[in-house]
């Protein structure tokens, strides 16, 4: 088989793709055909060593997969060969096949297409974690969603509406904010040209958000606080901005607000001596929920790029260069 090969870590145009044997199978796991592998951000800082978890070397990046089951170990239950599935997988995407452990796989829903399926691995269930699990979200709440165009905004802005809230989505063009109103926002902010906070505050009569999911760190988290409303909850998923913010946490003592982590990646079995398994029945409950919403129109996963397995490192560009909306995948 075909894969990108990480060797060492460094820049992502350092990797190659190789020819590799096929992935043996340990007890548990089922061996997959790969259509469609996610590019992210974060796999941009696995690949240069500055991730959370940092692989043995050499290693293939790439943890969203959708594919077709081709081998099936003993012990694996519940998928056949012959399954259009989709999987997070710890690395080894970007290759033409892979290996899974059978609970991490579920059947792609009708009428989904393999590169859609890649976000239903993690972004669509990172933006339901942080909205259902930490934030509580009750109907009729408000939410600001950051970086409405990407994969996990995308997916917390039409998650959100699902639920009965009334969204505010930001993003840093007028086009993406053009993208996050067609997946469902109630009012849009270009924070290139406008004051997010103000615009806030202006839309919710001076009262704030009820939640902020936010991906983006850095100044956008700490302005974030000042547009929240009493009782709020901020989730922090992520830093694309590249900075690890310090916010004022007497904000939160006087409007009686929280700040709350989610590392979906924790529930996926990926933190050092933790596989994942005792996650299983509430991870299958968010999946049969999220399915219940897709099947009835509710979410609509966008890949706005699809590259073949050898223009990686285009693939990757078009993510950190703010280009893509939705997901980017590779199809080996």
């Amino acid at each position: 088989m075909r894969a990108v090969v990480c060797d060492e870590y460094g820049p992502f145009e350092n990797m190659t793709v190789k020819d590799l044997p096929t992935p043996n199978l340990a007890p548990g796991e089922v061996l997959i055909d790969v259509k469609a592998a996610g590019v992210s951000f974060a796999q941009s800082l696995t690949v240069a060593g500055k991730y959370q978890v940092k692989p043995a070397l050499p290693f293939i990046p790439g943890v969203e997969i959708a594919g077709v089951v081709s081998a099936v170990s003993d012990e694996a239950t519940g998928v056949s060969v012959g399954d259009r599935v989709f999987a997070g997988v710890t690395y080894g995407g970007f290759a033409e096949q892979v290996t899974a452990f059978d609970y991490h796989c579920r059947p792609l829903p009708d009428g989904m297409d393999f590169a859609q399926g890649t976000l239903f691995t993690t972004s669509y269930p990172t933006s339901y974690a942080a909205l259902m699990w930490k934030a509580r979200l009750q109907a009729g709440e408000t939410v600001l969603v950051h970086g409405a165009a990407g994969a996990v905004g995308m997916a917390a802005v039409e998650i959100a509406k699902a639920k009965g809230a009334q969204v505010i989505a930001t993003a840093g063009t007028d086009d993406k904010c053009a993208v996050a109103e067609r997946h469902g926002a109630d009012h849009t902010v270009n924070y290139g040209d406008q004051d997010f906070r103000k615009a806030v505050k202006e839309w919710t009569g001076g009262q704030g958000v009820d939640v902020v999911i936010d991906p983006v760190g850095g100044e956008v988290l700490t302005e974030s606080l000042r547009a929240m409303g009493r009782e709020a909850r901020l989730v922090t998923l992520g830093y694309a901005s590249g900075n690890i913010p310090t916010p004022p946490v007497n904000l939160l003592l006087v409007k009686n607000m929280a700040i709350i982590g989610l590392n979906f990646g924790t529930y996926m079995g990926w933190s050092p001596g933790d596989d994942g398994r005792e996650y299983i029945e509430k991870i299958d409950e968010l999946h049969a929920d999220l399915a219940a919403m897709f099947n009835v129109g509710q979410l609509q996963p966008e890949v706005s790029h699809r590259y073949p397995l050898e223009q990686f490192n285009d693939a990757m560009n078009i993510v950190l260069g703010r280009q893509s909306v939705g997901k980017v995948v590779l199809e080996p």
